[in-house]
């Protein structure tokens, strides 16, 4: 019994140290009472470096005062069009445009096609409302109904008019004008999805102005055409001054249409078009700020799509009476500094005294407090770094893989002693990869810099690997433990300590992904899952029965870690991890495996995952994380919603709802297959006298393990997490050295 104290005393620490993160101060709210008016101006395509490399002094004088931070304007894998983004914007959930009439608005007075706007609303939605049309509201709900992250377009204009709050739009991006009204409209003519934004579920926004009088002719600007400042301004005061609350869209639409007229100008004239626009933006937003927004009014600035310079990452800048600086965060991102295009409309409510439903997505921006000093340097700084690593990617991870196949094929066909002898080190060298690289995303110096990056990565693995070695010359078989020990150790300390070493590090996330903010990424999840199974083995092959109650603990903490909504909170994770782990467990424990077991294994995953939820749901409401949603879900009786998650997640990974079906029946039949197979060769089951037909260094119970734990992660990962095939083949950046060490030190070639 003694030997369970250290074990249990493990597990109640992570426990402890979890409790500890969790009691961070998330951030403190917005706006410390509601406001009646909430004024956003959009910038497209504006990131922080605009900002230090162009002279837009009342955006400075904004920003001086105002919360800021990065906007993550990417949606799932892609990069948000223009009309992606502002229905996300309105939705308060990740949405995509559909293919028709993507960004058609029109004004009650206006036509399409030659077709009044009167006819086509009669037509599309059976009625003739006044105000601004979007004419793709119908195909939008069904297309996002239908697609991988559910959102509803038009639900904050739906709550806005539910709680009679006034909501205006001023905008027009168009990029042609006067095209024959007989003929289809030329592609990129109508640029008008903000009204999206603010739209109702129909497509309607009752107040203010997509059309065409907001131009004047210029022959200089891009597709001759321009705003005229003094029309958005008479349009937006309209607007505003009828209100007792109201949120108010003005968008800088010249921005738009130097970014659409860019790649028919010269290089250096499609510079000089882009700084005149965000010069002419600038000052729109000087004279939004001095003469439309009060001191009592709420002001948010953003970009809802990303410029070339900083990919997927754009500015947002919030100003409310109650707000002195600071940076912005979000119980969606748990990071300083980050927010997402479906926490802007949870914010607008919030800023107006309303709570979202449980059906939106995003969560309210928060303020987290940060010198004023450096603010938007350091946001610019770090979205060039995630640029770099994004760079790096397509260079890092071939390389780590050409690396891996030398060595494997050195290992086990190669017939030259003089390389043999290299097996050993390099495979320490290949495991000391993970850390270097994690480390390594933490030095400026090296950012920026690929061939420098390069060389300070292999020069730190070799470093590290050499370590490791060491061990192993003095204790045949103990590196390799230290080896992946370091690897389990490493992801556990970053993770208590907020996962500092996540942020765009080549197998961690990049901020500019938008996929993940806090925890652990699915690239480290991999790594992370490998080595725990590999070290639980690899413990128990040396020190046997006594090693079982600390395997355990391990595997119970790594769960914690990575499941705990403080934490982690990595459902994929936590549902790839358990029925692994339990699978390792039950092997290590001398437990042939059943088809029972796969039953217990699912009903573990899924216990994990509800007790992560409700844990999630028990906490402070701006500290809640996506897991609270199924705990809500449940308690309010909509478990369906679980399935739709799943299926979503599903639509995520591989890209259809019948390819994914497909694609998991095939990896059952897979996993069925290979659990028959290796009864039937004695690897499972109790068939174990025929194992002296494997390789040495594959026999016994740990080795079985370590093979089924990896099999089923591999497997479930594919399908539980949303990186698809990069979960298994990151996971071989950790198991191939193991291997390739196993089988050097159980032949005797060590």
């Amino acid at each position: 019994m003694k030997r369970w104290v250290g074990p249990v005393v493990a597990v109640l620490v992570v426990l402890v140290l979890a409790a500890l993160a969790g009691a961070r101060a998330p951030g403190r709210p917005v706006v410390s009472a509601p406001v009646d008016r909430v004024l956003v101006v959009s910038l497209p395509g504006v990131s922080w470096g605009d900002l230090a490399d162009h002279d837009l002094p009342h955006l400075e004088a904004f920003v001086a005062d105002a919360a800021v931070g990065q906007l993550a304007t990417r949606i799932g894998r892609r990069s948000a069009s223009t009309p992606d983004a502002y229905l996300t914007l309105g939705a308060g959930t990740r949405s995509l445009a559909p293919d028709l009439d993507a960004a058609v608005a029109l004004d009650p007075d206006e036509t399409y096609a030659g077709v009044p706007t009167a006819d086509l609303l009669l037509r599309r939605i059976g009625r003739v409302p006044d105000g601004i049309a979007y004419l793709a509201a119908g195909a939008a709900q069904r297309h996002n109904a239908e697609g991988p992250f559910g959102g509803e377009p038009g639900r904050l204009g739906e709550l806005l008019e539910e709680a009679a709050i006034g909501r205006a739009v001023v905008a027009n991006a168009d990029a042609a004008e006067g095209f024959p009204t007989d003929e289809p409209p030329p592609d990129g003519a109508y640029a008008r999805s903000a009204a999206t934004m603010l739209m109702g579920r129909e497509g309607i926004v009752p107040g203010g102005t997509v059309g065409r009088g907001l131009l004047v002719a210029d022959p200089a600007a891009p597709f001759g055409r321009r705003l005229e400042p003094d029309r958005v301004l008479a349009a937006a005061a309209a607007a505003w001054q009828g209100w007792e609350r109201g949120v108010l869209l003005v968008e800088a639409s010249d921005l738009a249409r130097a970014d659409g007229y860019g790649p028919r100008a010269t290089p250096s004239q499609r510079r000089a078009l882009r700084a005149e626009a965000l010069g002419d933006a600038d000052a729109l937003l000087g004279r939004l700020v001095a003469e439309v927004a009060g001191p009592d009014d709420a002001v948010i600035v953003l970009s809802p799509v990303a410029g070339g310079a900083s990919p997927e990452l754009a500015i947002v800048a919030l100003r409310t009476p109650s707000t002195d600086g600071g940076v912005l965060r979000s119980a969606t991102t748990r990071r300083d500094g980050y927010v997402q295009l479906a926490d802007v409309a949870p914010t607008i409510l919030r800023l107006l005294g309303e709570e979202a439903p449980d059906d939106v997505e995003g969560r309210p921006f928060e303020v987290s407090d940060r010198p004023s000093g450096g603010r938007v340097a350091e946001l610019a700084d770090e979205a060039e770094a995630a640029a770099f690593r994004d760079s790096l990617m397509p260079i890092v991870v071939p390389s780590v893989i050409g690396y891996l196949a030398v060595l494997v094929a050195v290992a086990w066909w190669s017939s030259s002693a003089r390389l043999r002898r290299l097996v050993v080190p390099a495979a320490h060298a290949a495991l000391a990869i993970v850390p270097a690289s994690f480390a390594l995303g933490q030095v400026p110096a090296v950012t920026g810099s690929t061939p420098g990056y390069l060389a300070a990565l292999a020069g730190l693995a070799a470093v590290v690997g050499s370590l490791t070695w060491a061990v192993e010359r003095r204790r045949p078989g103990l590196g390799s433990v230290v080896a992946v020990a370091l690897i389990t150790v490493l992801f556990a300390a970053d993770v208590l300590l907020g996962a500092p070493l996540q942020v765009n590090a080549v197998f961690g996330y990049s901020v500019a992904v938008a996929g993940r903010f806090a925890g652990i990424g699915n690239l480290a999840f991999a790594l992370f899952g490998a080595a725990t199974v590999l070290l639980a083995a690899l413990a128990v092959q040396r020190w046997g029965d006594r090693a079982r109650p600390g395997v355990l603990a391990l595997l119970a903490s790594v769960v914690l870690l990575e499941g705990l909504p403080m934490l982690g909170a990595d459902v994929g994770g936590v549902v790839s991890m358990v029925p692994a782990f339990v699978v390792a467990a039950l092997i290590l424990h001398g437990r042939p495996l059943r088809v029972l077991h796969a039953l217990v294994a699912t009903v573990a995953a899924a216990g994990a995952v509800l007790s992560f939820a409700f844990v999630d749901a028990a906490r402070p409401e701006g500290e809640r994380t996506h897991l609270s949603r199924l705990a809500e879900h449940l308690l309010d009786g909509r478990a369906s919603s679980f399935g739709d998650s799943l299926t979503r997640r599903l639509q995520a990974s591989f890209g259809g709802a019948e390819v994914a079906a497909w694609i998991l029946v095939l990896g059952l039949v897979v996993l069925v297959g290979g659990y028959v197979v290796l009864v039937a060769r004695g690897v499972l089951g109790a068939r174990r006298e025929r194992s002296h037909r494997r390789p040495a260094w594959l026999r016994g119970a740990p080795a079985s393990a370590a093979m089924a734990g990896l099999a089923v992660l591999a497997a479930v990962g594919l399908v539980a997490n949303d990186s698809s095939i990069a979960v298994p083949a990151t996971m071989l950046i950790v198991v191939a050295p193991v291997a390739v060490l196993r089988s050097e030190l159980v032949e005797g070639r060590s």
